[in-house]
């Protein structure tokens, strides 16, 4: 598994493991530490792997003069395959939406034995309306980074708590206690449910994970965490 090291604005190169003639499974930005990778450090990869998969379901949150995209490159590098999902960035879940962009040969080969119809009619639709809504992409951008870096900025003020930075739509919080006994008394007194990060098993019971959501809900959960971390 990739290490988690703390998200900063202009990381290093990827700390991977010796080439090999299989292949390698990123995401980027990454999940969960929200971390993003550049994309110079990610092409010499592309030299030593046969097969690369790069899962970009965040790299919409990130504006256009910053993203790291290697949709750019799928042309020049057969072995490389970008995955990008509309149910983060558009909202979307219950439709399931999501794409590959590779190179037209492994395209063909995939179309060949891939569902007739991997997606209905009222869900290609949606898609469709989703990425041309261009004023919501804007809003979104617009809104996000200093939402974000508020959020960022109350939860590095709690006592017992260090936010990693990230540039997708939410943050990793380390914990000096339990996070199962912050989410026990977040729910009993503030009904408010953190995502406990157990389903990583490098991070254990000291890291949990928040949505950045609107000026009044990042407020309550702010509060919420500093009544009961100074309890």
């Amino acid at each position: 598994p990739l290490p988690l090291p703390p998200c900063p604005r202009h990381p290093a190169p990827l700390p991977l493991p010796p080439s090999a003639s299989s292949g390698l499974l990123l995401n980027n930005p990454h999940n969960p530490t929200g971390r993003l990778f550049s994309r110079e450090a990610i092409l010499p990869y592309l030299e030593e792997y046969a097969l690369v998969v790069v899962d970009e379901a965040f790299m919409d949150f990130v504006p256009p003069d910053a993203e790291q995209s290697l949709i750019g490159v799928v042309q020049d590098y057969p072995n490389l395959v970008v995955l990008r999902s509309l149910t983060k960035f558009y909202s979307l879940p219950g439709l399931r939406l999501g794409y590959a962009i590779a190179h037209p040969e492994r395209l063909s080969l995939w179309q060949s034995w891939r569902d007739p119809w991997p997606v209905n009619t009222l869900a290609a639709a949606a898609a469709v309306a989703a990425v041309q809504d261009q004023e919501f992409q804007e809003l979104t951008w617009k809104w996000l980074t200093p939402a974000r870096n508020q959020l960022f900025q109350g939860l590095a003020s709690i006592p017992g708590l260090q936010p990693l930075e990230g540039a997708a739509n939410f943050l990793l919080v380390k914990s000096e206690q339990s996070v199962l006994q912050l989410q026990k008394k977040l729910l009993q007194h503030h009904q408010i449910l953190i995502r406990d990060c157990l389903s990583f098993k490098e991070l254990g019971d000291r890291f949990f994970r928040v949505a950045v959501r609107s000026d009044s809900d990042n407020q309550r959960l702010l509060k919420a965490l500093h009544s009961i971390t100074v309890d």
